[in-house]
């Protein structure tokens, strides 16, 4: 372990030695402002089919942008060469462009008091595999345990994989501003095929995590890809009309996620969100709330800072049902007329939460709401941000008196985010550890389903 975290130490300091160096030459040449981004990331991926490796592939990149600020124009440019003479084209590139770029009193690196200058150890980063027969010991025994469910409504296994990658980035503005981190992720999964009455159907397992040793075991895995194929066989439509519809799985997922694309500085300070001008006012029910803390140790959301070195910290997005935050990057929360809160990079970890006992477990959640479809998976590009409005392809489940009856496909659910976010009754107590939106299924009441 030593000999690792040295060796990614060593890396660290090199990009860091690359990143300063260009920030002098860029501002030698006359800039008044600029930022440098490296990134690089190395990993190992194994695929196997037919109880067979199938695929080894080794991976190793880099690449290195640049933004100059040459008052308030600005001139961007890339590359994934980090030779000192591919450096110093990018750097000319970008400032060839900055003289053509028209100006934009917004443009510029983060403010010097928001960036981050403390840094936690956050247990991200860990080995991968110990070779590449450890990945393929893992990806082949996947593929075998799903060739033995072969029977029956069960065709066999669809193939497997195990990855494990590890990123190093480092950003450095004008404003003093130089730091390297690296983060480790490893993934493993299956997928079985499945038909019944001439209809084929796909279900997948998985699992997440920093470490290895934090990957599900193979069985759990094959477990849960056994069980969502077998879920999908033999779907039936519904009724076309007002149904309880619970978001459930990736379609949760999708949900909540659509709230953060809702609130995101480029969104509102473009006029293409439904939520502009919601800051401070009601959007969901007064007992749910969501909290989000980018200091969870080993969070796959989790970082001290984001792509422009603003500090993150937890926060409030939603309390009592009210919009508390926006998330903002520089130049959003410039045009805003407010102060980035270090979302250049999107969201860190999010916990959401209902009260007045309104987290259940997930039986008693479909007891309560009687009758209606559990949405395990979206399709299509459904949603208008501008508008709220919502219409998604969807598959999962018809349930009664609590009970499911039957799959369902090939159904679109509709209605407005504005509405479907108000509407929510109930969560099931229970999260999905392999997302950073901590979420359990969610009952919206009053959808538009339309079925046969």
């Amino acid at each position: 372990m030593s000999d690792f975290i040295e060796g990614i130490r060593k890396r660290e300091g090199e990009l860091e030695q690359i990143a300063s160096s260009t920030i002098k030459a860029i501002l030698k040449e006359g800039a008044d402002q600029c930022s440098v981004y490296i990134g690089g990331n190395s990993g190992l991926s194994v695929s196997s089919r037919d109880g067979c490796v199938e695929n080894i592939e080794f991976n190793r990149g880099n690449g290195l942008s640049i933004s100059v600020f040459r008052g308030h124009r600005r001139g961007s440019s890339s590359t994934t060469d980090l030779r000192p003479d591919a450096i110093r084209r990018c750097i000319e590139s970008a400032m060839s462009i900055a003289s053509f770029a028209g100006e934009d009193p917004c443009a510029g690196v983060a403010d010097p008091e928001l960036l981050c200058r403390d840094f936690r150890d956050l247990k991200l980063l860990y080995p991968g595999f110990d070779s590449p027969d450890q990945a393929a010991d893992i990806a082949v025994k996947l593929d075998k345990l799903g060739m033995e469910h072969k029977g029956g409504d069960i065709k066999g296994s669809d193939g497997s994989y195990a990855t494990a990658s590890i990123y190093t980035g480092c950003f450095a503005d004008s404003n003093g501003f130089c730091h390297a981190s690296s983060s480790s992720y490893c993934s493993a999964g299956l997928t079985l095929l499945g038909e019944r009455g001439g209809a084929m159907e796909r279900g997948s397992g998985f699992t997440v995590s920093r470490r290895i040793d934090g990957l599900w075991e193979p069985e759990r895995i094959a477990k849960e890809a056994l069980s969502n194929t077998l879920g999908k066989l033999g779907p039936k439509r519904v009724r076309t009309g007002p149904m309880n519809v619970v978001f459930s799985k990736g379609a949760v997922q999708g949900l909540i996620g659509t709230l953060a694309g809702a609130i995101s500085g480029g969104a509102l300070f473009r006029r293409t969100s439904f939520l502009c001008d919601a800051l401070g006012k009601e959007i969901m029910p007064s007992y749910v709330g969501i909290r989000e803390d980018p200091f969870v140790e080993g969070g796959l959301g989790s970082d001290d800072c984001d792509g422009e070195g603003v500090r993150a910290l937890p926060m409030d997005v939603v309390s009592g049902g009210v919009l508390k935050a926006y998330l903002l990057a520089t130049y959003s929360s410039r045009k805003l007329h407010m102060k980035s809160n270090g979302h250049a990079s999107g969201i860190y970890n999010w916990d959401v939460h209902f009260g007045d006992g309104r987290e259940l477990p997930f039986d008693e959640l479909l007891a309560k709401a009687g009758e209606g479809i559990v949405v395990e998976e979206l399709m299509g590009q459904g949603t208008d941000l501008a508008s709220g409005n919502y219409s998604h392809g969807a598959a999962g489940y018809y349930f009664k008196d609590g009970r499911k009856v039957h799959p369902v496909a090939g159904i679109t659910i509709a209605g407005n985010l504005r509405d479907m976010y108000r509407r929510m009754e109930l969560m099931s107590d229970s999260f999905d550890p392999r997302y950073r939106v901590h979420t359990g299924a969610i009952l919206v009441k009053g959808m538009t389903v339309s079925g046969s």
